[in-house]
């Protein structure tokens, strides 16, 4: 009795040394990771936003500044868009230069700031007062959002224009930066040039 009883004792504990031998060195799959909000390393980043342009310019080294002034605006006016932006303020371009040339001062009141129209109509009496010829605009080459920023509730953008002029002579190249400017909290939609630099 007591020798069938040692005997079962161990048979059982074979059977349990060869299970954990075979099946206690198994890997076996590996346990649930805890669920972050970490991205998956299989996973791509998204896109960072970048500045619209109508050219094929490298966007690698954009200053985030410039990006966060945008993001700024966004966020002041939800309907803002890059975009819509750009094509208005190239249709503004072409309208306020054609209208400089022109002499064309009503054109010109309603998409400038007072300071910029006043400079303008300066500038309009001294070429009429000297005969000089208008520059009209030739090709609009292109046009790339450069940033902008939200002062208050003022919103400001920045546009490199670049440009062919003629006199009906001469052709001239120009670049220069367009500040457009407008008061968010105003149910205004219309942006106006705050200010010309060269680049």
């Amino acid at each position: 009795m007591n020798v069938e009883i040692l005997l079962l004792a161990a048979a059982a504990a074979f059977v349990l040394y060869r299970l954990f031998t075979v099946l206690g060195k198994q890997d076996g799959a590996p346990p649930p990771a805890f669920r972050t909000n970490e991205r998956p390393d299989d996973q791509p980043e998204r896109p960072r936003p970048v500045l619209v342009s109508d050219n094929d310019r490298d966007d690698d080294g954009e200053d985030e500044e410039l990006l966060d002034g945008i993001n700024r605006i966004q966020r002041s006016d939800p309907s803002f868009s890059q975009r819509e932006f750009l094509s208005g303020a190239k249709s503004a371009y072409e309208m306020i230069v054609q209208a400089f040339a022109d002499g064309n001062r009503g054109t010109l009141v309603p998409l400038l700031t007072k300071s910029v129209y006043n400079d303008y109509d300066e500038a309009i009496k001294d070429r009429e007062e000297r005969g000089d010829p208008s520059w009209e605009l030739l090709r609009l080459k292109s046009a790339t959002l450069e940033g902008g920023d939200l002062k208050g509730s003022v919103a400001e953008v920045n546009v490199l224009f670049e440009a062919e002029l003629s006199n009906g002579e001469k052709v001239r190249k120009t670049r220069e930066i367009w500040t457009f400017e407008r008061d968010t909290s105003s149910r205004d939609p219309n942006w106006r040039l705050a200010d010309v630099s060269a680049a």
